[in-house]
């Protein structure tokens, strides 16, 4: 029974938090107006002759700390705001850090696997070539096949060098454009 009536006020008080915080502006000037009101019925309750400015000042003095903590508030509140956008920001930069992070480790792995799989046997393929090279350097036709072979091993390791290199450039291009992006 009292927890139907405790998430009636719980969601009664969100709506007037969340109100306030939208219009802080709006209560400000609703508190001090109202103060204002309820101090001139007092002022008016009490008809006196012979009133100075000094009695006036003192019947409205507090009007003016109103105004100072209205002025307050909305100053902490913009803080605030600062505040939370500035954190939101963090957060982001950090989760793009963390994904950039998780990309470099995949594209090193990938590209080790690349390396492992494919620098080895371009290896023996390169011994296995100079050794047919220095048993028939005479023959030109031999000699032109191993050559083409050659270009072709050296093609495969610069591809796999130069996705290394590009991956690499990314990421460091993708992590100046992290640092550098300027807050909304």
């Amino acid at each position: 029974m009292k927890r139907p009536m405790v998430d009636s006020l719980r969601n009664i008080w969100a709506k007037i938090r969340n109100f306030v915080e939208k219009y802080p502006v709006v209560i400000a000037a609703i508190v001090i107006y109202l103060y204002y009101l309820l101090t001139s019925i007092s002022l008016f309750r009490r008809p006196e002759v012979n009133k100075t400015f000094l009695d006036y000042l003192m019947e409205f003095d507090s009007l003016f700390f109103l105004w100072l903590a209205a002025a307050a508030l909305l100053q902490v509140q913009k803080i605030r705001k600062a505040y939370k956008k500035e954190e939101e920001q963090r957060r982001s930069i950090e989760r793009a850090f963390d994904r950039q992070q998780i990309y470099s480790t995949l594209v090193s792995d990938i590209t080790m696997l690349l390396q492992d799989s494919v620098n080895n046997p371009l290896a023996i393929i390169s011994v296995t070539t100079q050794e047919i090279r220095r048993r028939f350097e005479t023959d030109k036709d031999i000699i032109r096949y191993l050559d083409r072979i050659d270009g072709a091993m050296k093609r495969i390791h610069n591809t796999i060098r130069d996705i290394q290199s590009y991956e690499a450039q990314k990421l460091i291009e993708s992590t100046q454009d992290m640092i550098n992006k300027k807050p909304n």
